[in-house]
């Protein structure tokens, strides 16, 4: 612990958003004396023992310990627990008839519903009759269990009674299916829901709810209109909500409450608490326990008054169920009495909380989902990633620049680089700390191309965030644009030339008639050095990865011999070396590569060559660099340009930019700089720009046009996310800014812009940790003003405050954070606790609200952090749920006056402030069914709500409160145990589990979990990509897990060999004769659409029970039913190509799956794909040419056309009766034409397999499945062309005939990979797998006993190593 704290001190200082942990000590030295000495000198009272960290050694001191040369990395945080629930917490009229949404009208209900009963027990029933009209999507139960999954503590059991097999139970798995007249009065319904249940032919329904109903239960009925709501008080109902949803209107009912027997009445008010010792006279009474007495707390005339945070946390308590409270919200209503109608109406329908407004609307306060900020038009647009490591989360968030200034570029082109890739992928992190790197969010992008606001067209590098529509550029790093280039020329310059030249130039020292080795030369770095090195006059050697790039180098630099091209992806280019350079060597090697092919390449060099160095996996690795080259004499550079445009630790690269600049310039000038190749994305396609160049595929640079150059000086804006930005001219005022949240805050602030900020407190500064934050804020040029021992809930101290923040600049935000806690039940509550508590809340935001009206005229917002312990309450804590309230009522006031007002209910905080003070060894505390809500995760949300209009509004993060899907002692739960993570449905099972927060410590535990406990045994890399959908897989290799059958209504017991390949369909009657039949799938918007090939039948029918499993969009390739008469694979793939070329152009690429005789198809439509410049991955189920001729050779060979005609039928008599099959020949060798073939098969099927209707369906089928088999005999596999896309095989355990060649023979067809995966199962049966699923959704496969060569095989990226480095 000693020593773990001394490294803490030496991460704290680190000015850095980023997670960092000590990865590198070289020695430590300790005094066992002196630290024992030390230890037994420390003060009682202060147990401190002083750190001292010399900066300019590199040690840290303290006790009798040093630590020499720590070295710190960054890491990914741990993703949190669960997503918190954003609500808005205002006024709903019960029965104004308003549209909602069902879900709206619903959750309202279940509201209304909870809040009369105390309970977390909640059972629910949903009566659905055969005469409803209710369709799966318009149920309402699964709606009731997502809302009842959002609301902390509540444990649920949701009923839907609804007639037999009317639907699918399986879409609804939190949802039991149990008749109604099986449910027990003893289950206690709380809630039910049924359809025009107050219609006269209803009456049966509505008393069999009634029956099984609690007392004071509530009924949502579900009508056409409101003209039978009258009906409701004959079954002793009262109506307590109305809404419509435009197509019904939904009522809901109530048991009529029983006769008070006593009454007793409460006036309550903000100012005095004399009414406290009342009401805990009241509630202290022996004789209170009486479910026929009511106390009313009543608020008049004070539309500040805190009743309903009040009323809310005492009905929590002992005795709280008694409470019933009016909250009048109208100064025109009558006074309260119980003999004016207007109350005693609304009490008899004893509700806990009846708030009334102006025209005697009646209604209460409810939490409704907030809605998410939409895109809007901006001035300024970057690209951010929202989610480490997620291409899938690239957005275009509003950027800070507001104002026209004359240095600001206008961009047109992004072009991407490796960096970028490794950044965005999550393969590096930045462990660069510095204070400029603080204030950015994303360091994607570091070139562009653009316009100045004179017109001047300008290329440049600066450090981040260039993936946007305006930027300030660096004047040291910028170029004009030569008059014969495009903008879109120019974007391909910048980082690759100055990357070159610093290398060749500055550092290389190239001259004329020297050899150069120049790795992965079709790269951008790399064809721009080659054309530098042309142009010195240099010998130049290069090396590729694909023949393709090999001849991309013979035709762009046709000076450049074969003989001169190596491979980069070995190290056989050492050879090539020696060999054309007579064993001397090159004079310059520029590199890339890594490991042994950097070694190869060092020793390429002659006698006195240099290096130079542009990759980073080896420095990062610290991998050896043998010293004997260097007797060579030769030179050794890292060249980092990426270092030029930031300062770190104070060094200034300025004389080197200028020197680079310069550099550029006179290339530019003289004509050696040329523009590259390159793609070319919209700016609307960032994630695909992103996956195509991680792909490693392309050639040259991957660029992204962000505006036409003809409209840039328009300044059109950009649609994008809203950020929240501060006014570096104003000032910002926190109340409690020296508190763990305030600290946070007031960061969080200075990061988005703020230059003065006003922190308050009631002690001052008390630790070394706020004088930190002082002084690091001081440096970045903050005004900071600490106001300590003022009351803000004093006029004269107020006044103060507001009247010094306002002389740094005017106000635009304050802060309200202050807080003071008396926590205690409501009879042990004294008007002293009260007042205490309401002073930092109550009292200092009313004195704000009335003081800033007139001190702060340009305020913007006006926030308050009120708790949900008063929207929802917390027994214990009336006094600060009141405090909150008044808050509320205040900040709603603001806003109907026109002002800012938002008030802000947390749930509990975690990492700073009073809970986190709480939380021992970092445990994870559950308070009132929540979980702490990072402070990260606070302010994100802070930012959402500062940028809408509702003034109160409400954020928790929900408990789990479901048992997890995995049972106990199995390997996906033991790793998650290690990473800490509880609930398995929070994590993306795709999800790398370094990025899931694992340090190097916790894969080593798992690394030797995962070897002891179940004989797996991966390397370190393969536990860096380990995830938990691999883990499943393990899992369910295990323990052998059946696979769910879910084709059981096609019967395949007992079928073997051609029977499987050919299933007789009597009746096409009910299947689409679309061509392109959409699937059900999952629907994910980021991934490419999947087209599948379905097998011998051509029909989308055998992938409908996959569908829900799919990620993508998915789309079925129908070739049977749709288009008879074709007699060949090409004129399929003519029909078939239009309806896939499209969706393909526009994902650029391709995802093909094919089952079995599909496969035929699907490798020749991908042929045709790529021959039109597109890539994509190609998914075999148990199908491949070799496979399928050699399975027809066997079970059906025939030497003529006739006898192909008879085996075909022969084979579907088979299938349907084999003891008909010698009959049926008899009969066919009679026939001469097909048709009477088919005409005497169809006969001799007996009738109970077909139907008189499906008789042309069974010509249909007998037809088409002939023509595919003709197809295939004319099918030449060894005319198949060549192609280039990776092919996954899925075979099944149990197969249709034995082949030589494990791979079908498909290496024979691709220069690509095929991948081999074992299925359990028939060719048939094989669908059921969940690898299957897997596959189709380019997920990897893995089982435990081949996991280690799988993982150490599986590359996500393809594209070449010496490129992958390279940042």
């Amino acid at each position: 612990m000693f020593l773990d704290n001394m490294l803490q001190i030496l991460i704290l200082e680190l000015d850095t958003r980023k997670l960092f942990v000590p990865t590198k000590i070289r020695k430590i030295v300790i005094d066992t004396k002196l630290h024992q000495q030390e230890i037994r000198n420390l003060n009682p009272k202060d147990r401190q023992i002083a750190v001292y960290v010399n900066k300019y050694l590199d040690t840290i001191v303290s006790g009798g310990v040093e630590i020499c040369n720590v070295k710190a990395m960054g890491i990914p945080r741990r993703l949190p627990a669960g997503d918190p629930v954003l609500e808005e917490y205002k006024f709903v009229a019960h029965r104004d008839g308003a549209q909602v949404s069902l879900k709206e009208a619903i959750s309202l209900s279940i509201q209304i519903a909870l809040e009369y009963y105390q309970t977390i027990h909640v059972n629910t029933i949903e009566l659905i009759h055969d005469s409803d009209n209710i369709t799966e999507t318009k149920l309402a139960s699964p709606i009731i269990t997502e809302i009842l999954g959002d609301l902390p503590l509540i444990q649920a059991k949701v009923y839907l009674s609804a007639p037999f097999n009317r639907f699918n139970d399986n879409l609804f798995p939190n949802v039991t299916a149990k008749d109604i007249n099986n449910v027990s009065k003893e289950e206690n319904i709380l809630f039910a829901v049924g359809v025009e249940l107050l219609s006269i032919n209803k009456k049966h329904q509505l008393n069999q709810i009634l029956l099984k109903l609690k007392n004071d239960g509530f009924i949502l009925t579900r009508e056409k209109s409101s003209k039978k709501i009258s009906t409701a008080s004959k079954y002793n109902l009262d109506v307590i909500l109305e809404k419509n949803t435009g197509e019904e209107t939904l009522i809901l009912l109530k048991k009529k409450a029983q006769l008070c027997r006593k009454t007793d009445i409460i006036y309550i008010n903000n100012d005095e608490f004399t009414w406290l010792e009342k009401l805990n006279s009241l509630m202290n009474a022996e004789d209170r326990i009486d479910d026929k007495m009511r106390i009313i707390l009543v608020s008049e005339g004070d539309l500040e008054n805190g009743l309903l945070g009040f009323v809310n946390c005492l009905r929590k308590e002992p005795g709280g169920e008694v409470i019933r409270s009016i909250l009048i919200q109208d100064t025109e209503a009558p006074k309260f009495s119980l003999q004016n109608p207007l109350y005693s109406e609304q009490l008899q329908l004893d509700l806990p909380i009846n708030v009334l407004r102006p025209g005697k609307i009646w209604g209460s306060y409810r939490h409704l989902l907030l809605s998410s900020l939409q895109p809007k038009l901006v001035r300024h647009a970057y690209v951010t990633q929202m989610a480490f490591g997620d291409l899938s989360s690239f957005r275009w968030v509003e950027g800070n620049i507001r104002s026209n200034d004359e240095d600001q570029v206008y961009v047109a082109y992004a072009p991407l680089n490796f960096k970028d890739i490794m950044l965005s992928t999550g393969k590096l992190i930045l462990n660069n700390v510095s204070k400029f790197n603080r204030f950015v969010d994303c360091n994607i992008g570091i070139e562009y191309a653009g316009v100045e606001a004179n017109g001047r067209r300008v290329m440049g590098i600066v450090n981040q965030q260039c993936i946007s529509n305006i930027l300030l550029p660096d004047k040291l790093l910028y170029w004009t644009v030569p008059d014969t280039w495009s903008l879109e020329d120019a974007a391909t310059a910048p980082c690759v030339y100055a990357t070159c030249c610093f290398a060749l130039y500055m550092r290389g020292k190239v001259k004329k008639g020297e050899k150069i080795l120049i790795h992965c030369g079709t790269g951008g770095i790399g064809q721009a050095a080659i054309h530098l090195a042309l142009y010195e006059g240099c010998e130049v050697f290069t090396t590729v990865g694909t023949p393709e790039k090999r001849k991309f180098i013979r035709e762009t630099f046709p000076s450049i011999p074969e003989d001169h091209i190596g491979h980069s992806r070995d190290t056989s280019f050492e050879q090539m070396i020696l060999q054309q350079t007579n064993g001397k060597g090159v004079d310059i090697v520029l590199n890339s590569l890594a490991e042994e092919k950097l070694q190869a390449s060092i020793r390429c060099l002659a006698q006195g060559g240099r290096f130079l160095e542009i990759g980073k996996f080896d420095f990062v690795a610290n991998n050896p660099l043998g010293l004997m080259a260097f007797l060579k004499g030769i030179d050794f550079y890292g060249v980092m340009v990426d270092n030029l445009s930031v300062t770190y630790s104070g060094k200034d690269y300025a004389g080197d930019k200028v020197v680079l600049s310069n550099v550029i310039r006179e290339k530019l000038k003289c004509g050696a700089i040329k523009p590259l190749t390159r793609k070319v994305f919209k700016k609307d396609e960032v994630e695909t720009a992103f996956r195509y160049m991680a792909a490693g595929k392309h050639i040259g640079k991957v660029i992204i046009k962000i505006f036409d150059e003809k409209e840039l000086l328009e300044k059109k804006p950009v649609l994008a996310q809203p950020r929240y930005y501060c006014d570096s001219n104003k000032t910002y005022l926190i109340l409690g800014g020296l508190g763990g949240f305030g600290l946070e805050l007031a960061d969080w602030l200075i990061i988005r812009g703020a230059k003065n900020v006003v922190l308050t407190s009631r002690t001052g500064i008390k630790n070394g940790y706020q004088h930190m934050k002082l002084d690091r804020w001081k440096s970045y040029g903050v005004n900071v003003l600490i106001i300590s021992g003022a009351d803000a809930s004093n006029r004269k101290d107020c006044e103060f405050i507001l009247n010094s923040a306002e002389k740094q600049g005017s106000v635009d935000a304050i802060f309200n954070l202050a807080v003071v806690l008396k926590d205690s039940i409501c009879k042990n509550q004294t008007p002293e606790s009260f007042e205490e508590s309401f002073k930092a809340k109550a009292r200092t935001t009313k004195m704000l609200d009335e003081l800033s009206r007139s001190l702060c005229p340009k305020l913007q917002h006006f926030v308050v952090f009120s708790s949900v312990s008063c929207g929802r309450g917390n027994a214990g804590q009336t006094n600060y749920g009141m405090g909150n309230s008044i808050m509320e009522r205040i900040c709603e006031r603001r806003v109907a006056d026109g002002l800012p007002g938002l008030a802000i209910q947390w749930g509990a905080i975690g990492e700073v402030g009073l809970v986190a003070d709480w939380q021992d060894n970092n445990k994870e505390l559950v308070i009132g069914g929540t979980l702490q809500q990072r402070i990260s995760s606070c302010l994100e949300k802070l930012e959402h709500f500062l940028l809408q209009n509702c003034p109160i509004v409400s954020s928790m993060v929900v408990a789990e409160k479901r048992v997890g899907a995995y049972g106990a002692a199995n390997v996906v739960e033991a790793v998650a145990n290690i990473l800490g993570v509880k609930d398995l449905k929070t994590v993306a099972q795709q999800t790398p589990l370094a990025e899931l927060g694992m340090d190097s410590m916790m894969a080593v535990e798992i690394k030797q979990t995962l070897e002891r406990e179940y004989d797996i045994f991966l390397t370190a890399q393969d536990i860096r990509t380990l995830n938990f959908t691999k883990l499943v897989q393990m899992h369910d290799k295990d323990s052998k897990r059946k696979p769910e059958n879910k084709h059981a209504s096609e019967p395949t017991g007992g079928l073997t060999g051609i029977h499987l390949f050919i299933r007789f369909v009597s009746d096409n009657s009910n299947l689409s004769t679309e061509t392109c039949v959409e699937l059900e799938t999952r629907r994910d918007p980021h991934m490419i659409n999947v087209f599948l090939v379905p097998d011998l039948k051509g029909c989308a029918q055998i992938f409908n029970p996959l569908a829900s499993k799919i990620r993508a969009n998915a789309t079925v390739l129908q070739y049977g039913i749709t288009k008879a008469g074709i007699m060949s694979i090409s004129e399929y793939v003519d029909y078939l190509l239009p309806y896939i070329l499209p969706k393909a152009k526009e994902q650029n690429g391709f995802a093909l799956v094919g089952y079995s005789y599909g496969a035929l198809i699907t490798l020749a439509l991908t042929k045709q794909l790529e021959k039109r410049g597109l890539n994509g991955r190609v998914v075999l189920i148990d199908g491949a040419p070799d496979f399928l001729k050699k399975l027809m050779e066997h079970f059906l060979p025939s030497a003529t056309e006739e006898e192909l005609q008879n085996n075909v039928l022969l084979a579907i008599m088979d299938n349907i009766q084999s003891a008909l099959s010698g009959k049926l020949l008899l009969e066919l060798e009679k026939c001469t034409t097909w048709d009477e073939k088919v005409d005497i098969f169809l006969s001799q099927v007996p009738k109970d397999k077909l139907s008189k209707s499906s008789i042309e369906s069974g010509k249909l089928f007998c037809t088409i499945t002939y023509q595919h088999f003709v197809a295939l005999q004319k099918y030449d596999t060894s005319s198949l062309e060549w192609i280039r896309s990776p092919i996954t095989l899925l075979k099944p355990t149990t197969q249709l005939i034995n082949i030589a060649d494990e791979d079908y023979g498909l290496h024979k067809i691709t220069r690509a990979k095929v991948d081999v995966h074992y299925i359990e199962g028939n060719h048939f049966t094989i669908l059921d797998s969940d690898k299957v699923m897997a596959a189709i959704n380019g997920e990897s496969l893995l089982n435990s006993k081949v996991s280690k060569n799988l993982l150490s095989e599986y590359q996500p990226f393809e594209y070449e190593k010496s490129e992958r480095l390279r940042v």
